[in-house]
């Protein structure tokens, strides 16, 4: 599927740079939801008010990707006004999508994903999306998904069941999105966060690798991290001992990050140590994966268990984590 959409793409684009005359008959165009549009005859417009595209993505990221376009070309599209939520569905699910249209693709205009864009730009090895979609291949840079971002950062910041089951609900629902994609929410506390869910998964397979000669203790790692939603419990439990762990106040957690994010692979390896302290009381935090991550209150519970465990050793962890905390600013 993932080969036919790009053959179909790549069509797209050599109409739009060699025969973009006839792009009006050769594509389907686009569809788009409208709050209201007003012809103007006098001017051959046609104004409109409030638009979302539900089918045309990939007509749109196609045009946009072609490197050369010489004329001006017609494009085919409808507009349609409808106030009936259950119509409105309808029209989305038995409209002929080319690509289906994805709540990251409605946000990625926005402001926040724009500056984050724009923001990435300082570091030249990672790349951010911020949801939009094109025909570009990104090569020899770190990619960080924009959902896996949104889901890290709601882990991270206190809901690790929502982080884990509402993938989606975290771009859609405008609330959640703004509680995510805060103003304050800068690229080296994505980098941060994000740098520590990769080494999660590096983590992971290390044990997995180690087959038959890992420990016993290792084996209870291996198990926890086998069951679903770990990953999120686990960055929430990282993210809630964080004082404990630096023996000192942090005032808002959102401005925690490194020093230096030039290295996104060091800053990985400097998480395991951090990792393993954790993951070291995993049994405490099985209940909250009982039949999946799916109840917060026991989640929490769980992790207030650790943290206990945490600060009566936190004198020891200081002295241990001594150089993953001097990488460390949150001031």
């Amino acid at each position: 599927m993932g080969k036919r959409k790009n053959n179909i793409n790549q069509g797209i684009i050599t109409t739009v740079e060699t025969d973009n005359d006839n792009f009006w008959a050769y594509n389907n165009g686009i569809t788009a939801l409208v709050n209201n549009y007003h012809p103007n005859d006098e001017t051959n417009e046609i104004i409109i008010n409030g638009i979302t595209i539900i089918n045309g993505a990939q007509t749109t990221g196609a045009i946009g990707a072609a490197k050369t376009i010489e004329n001006d070309f017609f494009i085919p599209a409808r507009f349609i006004i409808c106030n009936d939520p259950k119509i409105i569905e309808k029209i989305i699910n038995n409209n002929n999508k080319q690509n289906e249209i994805l709540p990251s693709d409605l946000r990625s205009n926005d402001k926040q994903q724009e500056r984050l864009r724009r923001d990435f730009n300082k570091y030249p090895a990672l790349f951010y999306s911020g949801g939009r979609r094109d025909d570009k291949v990104v090569r020899n840079k770190e990619v960080f998904d924009p959902y896996l971002v949104a889901q890290t950062l709601k882990a991270y910041h206190g809901d690790c069941v929502l982080a884990y089951n509402g993938k989606k609900i975290l771009w859609d629902d405008d609330k959640e999105y703004n509680n995510v994609f805060i103003d304050q929410l800068t690229v080296e506390h994505i980098i941060y966060v994000y740098s520590l869910s990769r080494a999660i998964d590096e983590y992971k397979i290390r044990l997995k690798t180690k087959g038959e000669t890992r420990t016993d203790s290792e084996e209870q790692q291996m198990m926890f991290l086998s069951k679903r939603g770990s990953k999120m419990l686990l960055i929430y439990a990282i993210s809630e001992t964080m004082e404990n762990i630096v023996g000192s106040k942090i005032n808002d957690s959102w401005q925690l990050r490194f020093k230096d994010c030039s290295d996104f692979d060091k800053l990985v390896k400097k998480w395991y140590d951090v990792i393993e302290v954790v993951l070291a009381f995993s049994g405490n935090l099985l209940p909250a994966l009982e039949g999946g991550l799916k109840n917060k209150e026991t989640a929490k519970k769980t992790v207030e268990s650790v943290k206990a465990i945490i600060v009566a050793i936190q004198v020891t962890l200081k002295k241990q984590l001594k150089e993953f905390i001097s990488m460390l600013k949150w001031k």
